[in-house]
């Protein structure tokens, strides 16, 4: 069957807020024991390409890692690119998520990871993804469920309809999006007599008119969109034996968690549903990615900062001439001199990870890194790397990196789920030739153009990346 993915391929990406590390991390932090990512059951559910999945099983070789689509040309393009990289823990398949369950034996995995998908299938099939999480799950495990979310969807919606008004009827791809992106530069621009609302459907309007032409055409003009509230997604959960554990998104790791102060409660899952619920209404909250546990797995609603002392930490924040930290656009004011030193070493040290008990001493120590991992300006792990800080005497670099590599890619995933650009044919040469057979030297003369002194430092910034497994 041809679908609107054939006919128009979603763009390739990784999505770290899927990754079993964050999940599992967020798990610990409610006084679950959640399976080892490493070595850990994983099923990607309608993930295209599943270029995500790929991204996980190539920093974790001894993973299993599923994956299906209902788009053929999706699934062949990731099949080339895992057997391109030699990934033999990765399969993926064309299934329909509606027969998907009779697939897979009961509790096959230990995470499931469904993102993109929800909003936008029909009440059927949002009932069979459920069941399916419900079927595979395993005991201990963690289902990730992303969503457009309400009620921001309505901005979202109204937009749809817009555009929808005058492209219902075209057929042609490239015909359908080109009128698309016209409708919204048209609706874009402010006028005088704006109203509060007017300005921020323009807003709205104007950020769509960033995205790819492919997300355009799938997430806005696609058959079915279907923003949910946290509540509804929580109450077909619940139906299917799964609880809420927390979010996984930017901003809303502690959403399943009550505040040290908050008074006691009878009913702890529903009083952090209901905050929850709060300020999705508050905030007009736009998306979500919940996090869900069998419902015989009872977290702590209060996080004893303790349980992060045994985790790893790594980060990219840049400390100023005047002792800020910048993370993207944001800057971060932190007061404790001790524990701003021990962040500049961790940021030095990236993407390698650093020992949360080496860098904090103190109960509020570890309160101030919970805080900067639930805003995404640290993040935290089970474990260490999977990767090296440096070239060993057999480099080998990412098997993804070069299984992109062999397929033409030119935006390259790192270990460290990075996305970045490599266009010298010299350094995606390089790259290929360090496999894991060759030694040091036997790599710097393999013809690559690279000139043979040259090659260890090259490999070593190559680490530095994310981009050497070896």
């Amino acid at each position: 069957m041809t679908t609107a993915y054939d006919r128009v391929s979603y763009p390739s990406a990784v999505f770290p807020q899927t990754h079993p590390d964050r999940l599992a991390v967020l798990a610990m932090l409610a006084g679950l024991s959640p399976p080892d990512p490493a070595t850990a059951r994983i099923l990607e559910v309608g993930g295209g390409d599943c270029l995500n999945l790929m991204s996980i099983a190539a920093v974790y070789p001894e993973c299993v890692a599923h994956g299906f689509d209902l788009s053929e040309v999706a699934v062949a393009r990731g099949q080339e690119i895992a057997d391109g990289a030699g990934l033999d823990n990765v399969r993926i398949v064309v299934e329909d998520i509606c027969n998907a369950r009779e697939r897979y034996r009961a509790g096959t995995f230990d995470y499931v990871l469904v993102h993109g998908v929800y909003a936008w299938v029909p009440p059927h099939v949002r009932e069979a993804i459920l069941e399916l999480i419900a079927h595979v799950l395993s005991d201990n495990g963690i289902a990730f469920v992303s969503y457009n979310a309400m009620p921001g969807g309505h901005i979202r919606l109204i937009l749809r309809q817009l555009l929808l008004n005058y492209v219902a009827d075209v057929e042609d791809p490239e015909h359908k999006l080109a009128m698309a992106r016209s409708v919204l530069e048209s609706y874009s621009k402010p006028e005088d007599d704006d109203d509060d609302l007017v300005v921020t459907m323009r807003k709205q309007a104007e950020s769509m008119l960033e995205r790819p032409d492919a997300v355009l055409f799938h997430d806005e003009l696609g058959a079915c969109f279907h923003p949910q509230s946290l509540a509804d997604v929580l109450g077909d959960a619940r139906r299917h034996g799964l609880r809420f554990l927390t979010d996984a998104g930017k901003n809303r790791h502690l959403d399943g968690f009550l505040a040290e102060d908050a008074e006691e409660t009878d009913d702890p899952d529903g009083e952090v549903e209901l905050l929850a619920m709060r300020e999705d209404s508050l905030a007009m909250r736009f998306f979500r990615s919940t996090a869900l546990i069998r419902d015989d797995q009872v977290p702590d609603r209060r996080i004893d900062v303790s349980r992060i002392a045994p985790l790893y930490l790594s980060t990219t924040m840049q400390r100023q001439e005047d002792g800020s930290f910048k993370h993207k656009k944001d800057t971060i004011e932190l007061r404790d001199e001790e524990l701003a030193l021990a962040l500049v070493r961790a940021a030095a040290a990236y993407p390698q990870r650093i020992a949360v008990a080496d860098l904090a001493r103190t109960p509020e120590q570890l309160r101030i890194l919970l805080q900067l991992f639930a805003q995404w300006y640290v993040n935290l792990h089970p474990g260490p790397a999977g990767f090296v800080a440096s070239p060993g005497p057999y480099p080998e670099s990412s098997p993804l990196v070069r299984g992109l590599i062999s397929t033409g890619v030119r935006r390259l995933c790192g270990l460290d789920q990075s996305l970045l650009n490599i266009d010298q044919p010299e350094l995606r040469a390089l790259l290929m030739a360090a496999d894991g057979t060759r030694s040091m030297a036997e790599v710097a003369a393999a013809g690559h153009g690279i000139p043979p002194d040259e090659v260890p430092d090259a490999l070593a910034g190559a680490a530095q990346r994310g981009l050497m497994r070896r």
